[in-house]
């Protein structure tokens, strides 16, 4: 007959030891005297400035603020979308005009718009910048249909005075749907 024998348990306990952190590497001086480390020219506020403008541009145009969506273009920006094959329009009075024709030509025809934008891809170089943001706009047309619009932003900004603004933009239109209809309110 086989004895069973006891087996202790015994709990380890470990010292715990601090955290080691990454060997810093080291980097060659550049020949004028600067650090590569002096070759970054973007900081974190630059970022947020771009993000800032194109968020901007989206509650102006919801709320149909003419004034506010033209000081977010640069004086001499140049501003073009798909659905007119490419033309560019020239110059922030210029596009201010093209915005104002926009809503005129589609009185009340759209309730509650409202544009989503999807984490923009940017890049900063001292005072420039690009952009690329994908966006749904959506809003309910008068026959209470909600339309949905996808597309892209692709941008050019430049820092002027402190502030960013667009130098070049280009919408492209995707698609459109519609996934019914849409109703006022709470259930």
């Amino acid at each position: 007959m086989a004895t069973q024998r006891q087996v202790k348990k015994v709990k380890m306990i470990r010292k715990a030891t601090p955290a080691k952190r990454p060997a810093m590497r080291r980097t060659s001086v550049a020949p004028t005297g600067k650090s590569p480390a002096a070759k970054l020219t973007a900081t974190a506020e630059d970022y947020e400035g771009v993000r800032q403008v194109l968020s901007r541009y989206c509650f102006a145009l919801d709320s149909s603020n003419l004034e506010e969506l033209s000081s977010l273009f640069h004086r001499q920006a140049d501003f073009s979308v798909s659905f007119e094959n490419g033309q560019k329009h020239n110059g922030r009075e210029t596009i201010h005009s093209w915005y104002q024709r926009f809503f005129e030509q589609r009185p009340r025809e759209f309730h509650y718009m409202r544009h989503k934008l999807f984490e923009p891809c940017i890049t900063v170089n001292k005072n420039t910048a690009t952009s690329s943001t994908y966006f749904d706009s959506e809003a309910k047309d008068a026959q209470g249909q909600v339309q949905i619009i996808t597309g892209r932003y692709d941008d050019a900004l430049i820092k002027e005075g402190g502030q960013w603004l667009f130098k070049e933009r280009t919408i492209t239109i995707m698609y459109y749907y519609s996934p019914g209809t849409g109703k006022e309110g709470m259930r």
